[in-house]
């Protein structure tokens, strides 16, 4: 099913600056003839507070400044510029998400707080798809899709959501990073690779020989290689202990750290 919705998050004072995800959320809604749903305003209870007595009159000033951009693209939008805190903003992102299609986020380093818990929340807690961009260099509507593929439940997931929502006629490379885990995955790999064009892309399956690196740097690598513009992944919730001793993929996108955008399902 092509993308009807897609819900994005900038904050108040990155939108007339340029934000990015509110500007490919924009080029792909012009791209499936959808609508943008829009949530900007304060993450932090404690700053929200603090600026209430401005934040108003600068928020409704946003509206045409967003409008136009909508237009320009020819996309309905819809701002939403509040919300009670009673409900933390990753639960009224991912409430929103929940009734879309795909949501747009940028990476944001840190501790799990502001930005970096409305991830999370609507990581895992919606069931839809979310892209999140690096905090730096260019985004654009991809083309080129590289789909990391481990044989598992969360690697098939993640591409049959990234099938619903990637271009017409985009091309994938569904790759394997070998001497990762100990699964007979090769022949699953290549039969993703088979499924992929039947459902119209131009596909190939390669194994990424490790070579001691991190799976992530070995995957970032690769695409960067094969001039991908995304990356598609399964995301895996550790717990805390385990991100710190032995790091997340997961981790790493969310913090922003990846070259590309990359589309995680959970």
């Amino acid at each position: 099913m092509p993308v009807r919705s897609i819900v994005t998050y900038a904050q108040p004072s990155d939108i007339e600056a340029g934000s990015a995800s509110l500007s490919l959320a924009l080029d792909w809604a012009g791209e499936f003839k959808a609508r943008v749903m829009l949530l900007t305003f304060p993450v932090d209870v404690l700053s929200a507070k603090m600026q209430a007595s401005g934040e108003e009159a600068g928020l409704a000033a946003l509206h045409p400044v967003v409008a136009a951009l909508a237009d320009r693209v020819g996309v309905p939008i819809t701002v939403i510029d509040r919300s009670s805190f009673a409900y933390g903003i990753g639960d009224v992102f991912a409430d929103h998400l929940k009734v879309a299609d795909l949501g747009i986020l940028s990476g944001q380093p840190g501790p799990l707080v502001g930005e970096r818990l409305l991830a999370h929340a609507a990581l895992f807690d919606s069931g839809r798809p979310l892209v999140i961009l690096p905090r730096k260099g260019a985004v654009r509507l991809p083309r080129r899709t590289l789909i990391a593929w481990d044989g598992t439940h969360v690697a098939a997931h993640a591409m049959q959501q990234a099938i619903a929502v990637l271009p017409a006629g985009s091309e994938a490379i569904v790759a394997r990073v070998t001497d990762d885990k100990e699964l007979r995955m090769g022949q699953s790999g290549i039969e993703a690779a088979h499924h992929l064009v039947r459902h119209g892309f131009k596909a190939e399956f390669q194994d990424i020989p490790r070579k001691g690196r991190a799976i992530h740097e070995a995957l970032f690598d690769a695409a960067t290689t094969a001039g991908a513009d995304l990356i598609v992944a399964g995301a895996v919730r550790h717990s805390p202990l385990h991100e710190i001793i032995f790091g997340s993929v997961t981790g790493t996108v969310l913090d922003g750290d990846c070259p590309l955008p990359v589309l995680l399902s959970a």
